[in-house]
């Protein structure tokens, strides 16, 4: 089991997949595209991620998280949260770059907007 602190990555984590630490920009992304929030990457793996907010934010239970390095969007789902810190599952992945499908195009948008910054 771990401390709870986040630091180096015990043997008897339960994740399948161990977790990189990382420090990336994120958009979370909710209210049908209407409602952002900056946040950043802390620790990702294939199913999941760690991030850290500016401020504590009410998020909904389901919402879209952009990794705006790596041009991906997720359909994310809150986990858990702590202060400013919130665990969340990713249900699906969508490439953003070369992406033509309408539904995404709002996602798309945001994600150009922030990468231009």
């Amino acid at each position: 089991m771990t401390d709870g602190s986040f630091g180096n990555i015990d043997s008897g984590d339960r994740r399948p997949n161990s977790r990189r630490r990382v420090l990336l920009p994120g958009l979370i992304v909710y209210a049908n595209g209407a409602q952002t929030c900056d946040c950043t990457f802390r620790d990702l793996t294939p199913r999941g991620a760690r991030l850290i907010m500016p401020h504590q934010l009410q998020l909904p239970h389901s919402f879209h998280l952009i990794n705006i390095r790596d041009a991906v969007a997720y359909n994310a789902r809150l986990v858990w949260i702590k202060g400013q810190e919130m665990g969340i599952s990713f249900e699906s992945v969508i490439a953003l770059a070369e992406n033509r499908d309408l539904a995404a195009q709002r996602l798309k948008q945001l994600w150009l907007a922030k990468a231009a910054s």
